[in-house]
Protein backbone atom coordinates (compact mmCIF):
# COMPACT_ATOMS: atom_id res chain seq x y z
CA UNK A 1 0.00 0.00 0.00
CA UNK A 2 1.41 3.62 -0.70
CA UNK A 3 0.11 6.88 0.02
CA UNK A 4 1.24 10.93 -1.21
CA UNK A 5 1.43 13.34 1.35
CA UNK A 6 1.19 16.83 -1.29
CA UNK A 7 2.20 19.99 0.63
CA UNK A 8 0.58 23.10 -0.11
CA UNK A 9 1.98 25.75 1.88
CA UNK A 10 4.66 26.29 4.52
CA UNK A 11 4.40 29.13 6.81
CA UNK A 12 4.77 30.11 10.69
CA UNK A 13 0.90 28.81 11.23
CA UNK A 14 1.77 25.49 10.27
CA UNK A 15 2.32 23.43 6.86
CA UNK A 16 -0.75 22.15 5.07
CA UNK A 17 -1.14 19.21 2.77
CA UNK A 18 -3.56 16.56 1.49
CA UNK A 19 -3.28 13.21 1.86
CA UNK A 20 -4.29 10.14 -0.58
CA UNK A 21 -4.37 6.57 -1.38
CA UNK A 22 -6.35 4.08 -2.94
CA UNK A 23 -8.83 3.08 -0.97
CA UNK A 24 -8.52 5.75 1.76
CA UNK A 25 -11.69 7.38 2.64
CA UNK A 26 -10.99 11.24 2.18
CA UNK A 27 -8.99 13.06 0.81
CA UNK A 28 -7.20 13.38 4.50
CA UNK A 29 -6.03 16.62 5.56
CA UNK A 30 -2.67 16.91 7.04
CA UNK A 31 -0.94 19.78 9.40
CA UNK A 32 2.64 19.78 10.30
CA UNK A 33 5.10 22.32 12.17
CA UNK A 34 6.52 24.50 9.22
CA UNK A 35 9.88 23.64 7.75
CA UNK A 36 12.53 24.15 10.36
CA UNK A 37 15.56 22.54 8.26
CA UNK A 38 14.44 19.15 10.18
CA UNK A 39 14.91 20.77 13.77
CA UNK A 40 13.57 18.23 16.21
CA UNK A 41 10.47 19.36 17.82
CA UNK A 42 10.43 22.49 15.56
CA UNK A 43 10.12 21.23 11.76
CA UNK A 44 8.67 18.81 9.88
CA UNK A 45 9.93 16.22 8.54
CA UNK A 46 11.56 16.26 4.88
CA UNK A 47 10.23 15.37 1.89
CA UNK A 48 10.74 11.85 1.04
CA UNK A 49 9.60 8.23 1.78
CA UNK A 50 8.85 6.53 4.60
CA UNK A 51 7.53 3.09 6.03
CA UNK A 52 4.26 3.62 8.36
CA UNK A 53 3.54 1.18 10.67
CA UNK A 54 0.36 1.36 13.33
CA UNK A 55 1.47 1.77 16.43
CA UNK A 56 0.19 2.09 20.41
CA UNK A 57 1.67 4.98 22.04
CA UNK A 58 1.65 5.60 25.64
CA UNK A 59 0.47 9.53 25.36
CA UNK A 60 -1.50 9.25 22.14
CA UNK A 61 -2.81 5.83 21.88
CA UNK A 62 -3.05 4.00 18.53
CA UNK A 63 -1.75 5.98 16.03
CA UNK A 64 0.68 5.10 13.05
CA UNK A 65 4.49 5.47 13.21
CA UNK A 66 6.80 7.04 10.66
CA UNK A 67 10.12 5.17 10.37
CA UNK A 68 13.42 5.91 9.73
CA UNK A 69 13.07 9.63 9.73
CA UNK A 70 16.58 11.00 9.16
CA UNK A 71 17.81 12.83 12.40
CA UNK A 72 14.33 12.28 14.37
CA UNK A 73 11.95 10.00 16.41
CA UNK A 74 8.91 8.88 17.49
CA UNK A 75 7.16 11.34 14.26
CA UNK A 76 3.36 10.03 14.37
CA UNK A 77 0.14 10.50 12.77
CA UNK A 78 -2.07 11.48 15.43
CA UNK A 79 -5.17 13.90 16.35
CA UNK A 80 -4.48 17.54 16.93
CA UNK A 81 -5.69 20.60 15.14
CA UNK A 82 -2.93 23.30 15.37
CA UNK A 83 0.64 23.12 14.63
CA UNK A 84 2.29 26.32 14.50
CA UNK A 85 5.77 27.55 15.34
CA UNK A 86 6.08 27.91 19.27
CA UNK A 87 8.91 30.14 18.86
CA UNK A 88 7.23 32.75 16.75
CA UNK A 89 4.00 32.95 19.18
CA UNK A 90 1.67 30.24 17.36
CA UNK A 91 0.18 27.36 19.16
CA UNK A 92 0.90 23.81 18.70
CA UNK A 93 -0.43 20.42 19.18
CA UNK A 94 2.81 18.59 17.50
CA UNK A 95 5.95 18.17 17.77
CA UNK A 96 6.99 17.02 14.16
CA UNK A 97 4.12 14.47 14.16
CA UNK A 98 1.65 14.69 11.13
CA UNK A 99 -1.92 15.88 12.20
CA UNK A 100 -4.93 14.56 10.31
CA UNK A 101 -8.25 16.22 9.80
CA UNK A 102 -11.33 15.41 7.55
CA UNK A 103 -10.66 19.30 6.46
CA UNK A 104 -8.15 22.54 6.91
CA UNK A 105 -9.56 25.64 8.18
CA UNK A 106 -8.50 27.77 11.08
CA UNK A 107 -9.02 28.34 14.47
CA UNK A 108 -9.50 31.32 16.77
CA UNK A 109 -6.50 31.06 19.09
CA UNK A 110 -6.39 34.34 21.97
CA UNK A 111 -7.31 36.36 19.29
CA UNK A 112 -5.56 34.80 16.43
CA UNK A 113 -5.96 33.40 13.22
CA UNK A 114 -4.28 29.77 13.08
CA UNK A 115 -4.34 27.29 10.45
CA UNK A 116 -5.36 24.31 11.20
CA UNK A 117 -7.29 20.84 10.28
CA UNK A 118 -10.69 19.64 11.90
CA UNK A 119 -12.41 17.11 12.83
CA UNK A 120 -8.89 15.65 13.52
CA UNK A 121 -10.21 12.34 15.19
CA UNK A 122 -12.40 11.34 12.87
CA UNK A 123 -9.59 11.67 10.17
CA UNK A 124 -7.58 9.78 12.66
CA UNK A 125 -10.20 6.79 12.32
CA UNK A 126 -10.32 7.07 8.95
CA UNK A 127 -6.54 6.39 7.91
CA UNK A 128 -6.26 3.65 10.93
CA UNK A 129 -9.06 1.85 9.48
CA UNK A 130 -6.79 2.13 6.06
CA UNK A 131 -4.08 1.20 7.57
CA UNK A 132 -4.26 -1.88 8.94
CA UNK A 133 -0.82 -3.02 8.00
CA UNK A 134 2.13 -0.86 7.13
CA UNK A 135 2.67 1.17 4.38
CA UNK A 136 5.01 3.77 1.91
CA UNK A 137 4.27 7.40 2.63
CA UNK A 138 6.11 9.68 0.29
CA UNK A 139 6.07 12.93 0.81
CA UNK A 140 6.50 15.75 -1.60
CA UNK A 141 5.56 19.39 -2.15
CA UNK A 142 2.82 20.09 -4.85
CA UNK A 143 4.59 21.74 -7.18
CA UNK A 144 6.95 19.35 -7.87
CA UNK A 145 4.46 16.43 -8.31
CA UNK A 146 3.34 16.12 -12.21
Amino acid sequence: MRALLLRDSSSDPGALGVLSADGLEGPIHILELPWRRNAPNRSCIPAGSYTVIPHVSPRFGTCLLVMAVPGRSHILFHSGNVAGDVDLGWRTHSKGCLLPGTRSGWLDIGGRRQDAVLASRTALRHLLDWAAAPFQLEIARAETVS
